[in-house]
């Protein structure tokens, strides 16, 4: 007689274990797309010093947003949030693509800092420079300041509204 060693399983324990594997499975998936973007290391340029941070970026059809985190000098964690379009010169607009923002965060931004004694700062790469004297008693005024690879505009209105833009050399 020939006999069968092994042992035998019911269709209906694999069909009960092979649905407990989909449910587990579209559960870490849930869990996943609940985190919610792209996380990645980069290092940045804040405050004139190289600092690694990790940066989120969520994509939506209108606008490409990201959040850095980062750890200052004292040891606080710090956040900075930001995001974007693209406008053409017909006046469509589109989300930012992770690799437009990638490049726009790691191009070393100009970013303007207040101080506590009133002073008005400009960071850029691993230059600062202190532009209060540029401005009026009131803090507002515009400015330029030029580096060897671009110039920095700086414009701060009455109501406090900031504008920082930079036009590279070529």
């Amino acid at each position: 007689m020939n006999k069968r060693k092994g042992i035998r399983i019911s269709k209906r324990i694999t069909a009960v274990c092979a649905s407990a594997a989909i449910v587990a499975a579209m559960s870490i998936g849930a869990y996943a797309t609940d985190i919610g973007g792209i996380q990645k290391k980069v290092n940045i340029w804040l405050h004139g010093e190289q600092t690694e941070a990790v940066v989120d970026i969520k994509q939506s059809e209108d606008m490409t947003e990201y959040e850095l985190k980062y750890t200052d000098e004292s040891g606080e964690e710090k956040e900075i949030h930001g995001g974007g379009v693209v406008i053409d010169g017909f006046g469509g607009q589109r989300a930012l693509t992770e690799e437009e923002l990638m490049e726009h965060i790691g191009s070393g931004q100009p970013t303007l800092e207040h101080g506590d004694d009133g002073s008005v700062w400009v960071y850029y790469k691993d230059y600062k420079e202190n532009i209060t004297d540029k401005l009026n008693e009131n803090g507002c005024g515009e400015c330029e300041i030029e580096f060897d690879d671009a110039i920095i505009y700086v414009n701060i209105d009455p109501n406090g509204d900031e504008t920082i833009s930079t036009t590279p050399k070529n």
